[in-house]
């Protein structure tokens, strides 16, 4: 991750141990691809709850450094906000 913002010059390292607050943001991203693959696999298709539990853990592994890059762009825009000069 760069050290700061290449548009506004906003410091991403605003404090140590700032973005562990964004385990907050990522948690009901994850919460939300397991519902999606439960609704999807289990009510849809007729898997069992064993193929879907794999399926969802799979799709969250591999989605973990999108899931992460938006918890901590959430867990910043909460905190600080960006105003456009014109």
């Amino acid at each position: 991750m760069p050290r700061c913002c290449p548009v506004c010059q906003q410091d991403f390292v605003i404090e140590p141990g700032f973005y562990s607050g964004a385990l907050w943001t990522s948690y009901p991203i994850v919460i939300g691809i397991i519902i999606f693959s439960w609704l999807t696999l289990n009510s849809l298709l007729g898997l069992p709850a064993s193929a879907v539990f794999i399926t969802g853990t799979l799709l969250a592994i591999i989605f973990q450094p999108i899931i992460m890059r938006l918890g901590r762009a959430i867990w910043i825009h909460v905190f600080v906000s960006y105003r456009k000069e014109s």
